[in-house]
């Protein structure tokens, strides 16, 4: 009769180390969750500076950009009227999320640099290159965007609209 009992004993020894085993499992897993759900992803574009305008001419280069989709677009608009005319911005990318985050590519529409470039020849736009760049909580990082009007026999004013965007992700494993 003693042996039922020892049997009985020992299944309810197993099922209490097995509840409190859950129950630890459970706590490390809700502390885990926790500070994951506190982890935020915020990275855009923060402001936009203009940082040079040259005249070739009587008429001033004119640029017109905003911030769109809360930081996640410029939306750019240039127009420039003589041989020479450049105007110089600088954006500010900042990382106000917890988590580290890498800038995947700067998304350019339409693509001036690759198939329409002779569509607004004489005007030239370049960029820095940001790509692969990695930023931690807080950290910032500038890019260059300039507009030059080449020299060309064709001369004229010229109108030019662009739009960049930022493709990020989140830099954790």
């Amino acid at each position: 009769m003693k042996k039922p009992i020892n049997i009985r004993n020992s299944v309810i020894v197993i099922l209490c180390v097995t509840i409190i085993t859950l129950a630890v499992g459970f706590i490390v897993l809700s502390i885990e969750l926790e500070t994951k759900k506190n982890q935020v992803f915020d990275i855009s574009f923060k402001k936009i500076d203009k940082v040079t305008s040259i005249r070739g001419g009587n008429i001033e280069p004119i640029g017109d950009i905003k911030i769109l989709s809360e930081g996640k677009i410029l939306d750019m608009n240039f127009t420039l009227s003589n041989v020479h005319d450049e105007l110089i911005y600088k954006a500010t990318i900042k990382n106000e999320g917890t988590i580290s985050a890498r800038i995947i590519d700067i998304l350019e529409t339409p693509e001036y640099s690759k198939s329409l470039s002779t569509s607004i020849k004489p005007l030239s736009i370049s960029y820095t290159d940001i790509e692969g760049k990695i930023l931690e909580a807080g950290e910032e990082t500038e890019i260059k965007i300039s507009v030059v009007y080449n020299p060309t026999e064709k001369q004229g004013k010229k109108n030019i609209s662009l739009k960049l965007g930022l493709i990020t992700k989140s830099n954790n494993k």
